[in-house]
């Protein structure tokens, strides 16, 4: 259980009166709680950034959220953005994984988890209020994972009845993690076509060394068929696709998994994205995991700044994946996350056209309503 690799609870002052705060805590006896008077006191990491973040994976911050919860998702000028738009209820998670780009950006020395959820909820409620005729792609699962902690948090308990009115909004619940105590009270709550769950996935190989601490390929295919069942929507993010000799055999092994484990019927959408992540953190990456793979490919200098496996490659992937899946799953929308209409058109043979893959997922929200 995930909770148990906590060691240490940080409490932010302002933070000790909530209803979250109070049952994350009783869920963790024993645990010791340091009471501070606001993160923002908390200092950055030093110069072992690699020590700072391995004592991070096992802290956890108890903070109020003092800016917007809805947050657009960080685009890159010359990359096709999908319009997804993040809910930014956690900052870090306890899983592990070798390129997480988090471990760059982050400087709270713990997974980071707010509480102030009625605020959430109020803010939600204001926007769709305030732009009824807009269609609203939410997720939880960007600078986190969405189920890592929710049998500390409750929180999908509360998001997910609250979608359920809503015809032009879906909530993607974007997870590695699979375990029966989180999910089994999620699906209990369904049908509820506006509630994605989507996982990451990997070949089996790639999960058991770049992944630590998440649940197998296995696991989490189950996990999806339970959803699907259940009658939610699934979705499924092969990102980041990792390059290594016989990656093609892998990928296209799991890839006819995940067709026999789920309905295409049910699909809300596939994306995929090669492994990306800024310079610095190669170094990073071979400094806290000496067996990783994710990083000894060579790379470039993309226009974004970040280190990508060269365009040719790149489009490869891309086209071969998107074949596997077309097979697996016909007719379910695959889309590539973050890439240059250059390598759209090379790999799909077509580039979406302005706001053309915003409308093209938009349109998966309201076909659902």
């Amino acid at each position: 259980m995930l909770p148990k690799r906590i060691r240490r609870i940080l409490l932010e002052e302002a933070a000790r009166d909530y209803d979250m705060t109070r049952r994350i805590l009783a869920r963790l006896p024993g645990v010791p709680v340091t009471l501070i008077p606001d993160r923002d006191t908390l200092r950055p990491p030093g110069g072992d950034r690699a020590a700072w973040l391995q004592e991070a994976k096992t802290s956890l911050l108890l903070a109020v959220q003092k800016g917007p919860f809805l947050r657009p998702c960080p685009g890159t000028p010359d990359y096709l953005c999908c319009g997804y738009q993040v809910l930014q209820v956690a900052v870090g998670c306890p899983l592990d994984c070798t390129y997480c780009i988090l471990q760059g950006y982050v400087n709270v020395p713990a997974t980071t988890v707010f509480v102030n959820v009625e605020d959430l909820l109020a803010e939600l409620r204001t926007a769709w209020k305030c732009a009824p005729e807009q269609v609203w792609r939410l997720g939880t699962g960007e600078f986190g994972d969405s189920l890592a902690l929710d049998g500390l948090m409750r929180l999908n308990a509360r998001l997910i009845p609250l979608f359920a009115g809503q015809p032009r909004a879906v909530l993607e619940i974007k997870s590695k993690w699979a375990a029966e105590a989180e999910l089994a009270p999620l699906l209990a709550l369904g049908p509820n076509p506006r509630v994605v769950f989507a996982w990451s996935l990997n070949p089996e190989a790639v999960i058991r060394r770049e992944e630590h601490f998440t649940a197998t390929l296995g696991k989490r295919l189950q996990a999806a068929a339970r959803a699907a069942a259940a009658g939610f929507r699934v979705a499924f993010h092969f990102d980041p696709i990792i390059y290594f000799p016989g990656w093609e055999a892998a990928y296209r092994r799991t890839v006819e998994q995940l067709g026999r484990a789920v309905p295409a019927s049910g699909v809300a959408w596939l994306s995929l994205g090669a492994l990306r992540f800024p310079p610095p953190m190669r170094s990073l990456i071979f400094q806290r995991f000496p067996a990783s793979r994710a990083a000894a490919q060579e790379m470039v200098r993309a226009p974004d700044g970040k280190l990508r496996y060269f365009k040719d490659l790149r489009v490869e992937m891309y086209g071969r994946m998107r074949e596997r899946l077309a097979a697996a799953l016909p007719g379910a929308l695959v889309y590539l996350c973050m890439e240059s209409p250059r390598v759209w058109r090379e790999a799909f043979g077509f580039a979406p056209e302005g706001e053309g893959l915003v409308r093209l997922l938009d349109a998966q929200v309201t076909r659902a309503a």
